[in-house]
């Protein structure tokens, strides 16, 4: 990806995905801690929060898996490695790109 314009606007795709991940973590934590909301004393309840606690940590980790690789495609940024697949060395497409701005391999070495 040479385009100067098309690279800094996925730049500001991933800058502005990062901050909305880490602000849905923050709210994550917030409510695992219970601040907002403690645990009911009625048992019936209390499970039912637990077993939301299991989702909201799922999203949690789905979130810093993807705040991973977009810091990843971030320093791919700044090195001059950016849209270039890790698997073969060719350009990723802009298409893939567009779709997926933190992708690490092009579409084929992503079937195989």
């Amino acid at each position: 990806m040479t385009d100067d314009t098309a690279l800094e606007q996925i730049r500001d795709r991933l800058l502005a995905r990062r901050a909305e991940l880490q602000r849905r973590q923050q709210r994550i934590d917030l409510d695992l801690q219970r601040q907002h909301e403690p645990l009911s004393k009625d048992f019936s309840d209390q499970a039912i929060q637990l077993e939301n606690d299991e989702t909201l940590e799922a999203i949690g980790h789905a979130a810093a898996r993807e705040l991973e690789e977009i810091d990843l495609a971030l320093a791919r940024m700044a090195r001059g490695l950016y849209g270039q697949c890790r698997t073969c060395g060719e350009q990723i497409s802009a298409a893939r790109l567009a779709a997926i701005p933190h992708a690490t391999v092009c579409q084929r070495c992503g079937e195989k």
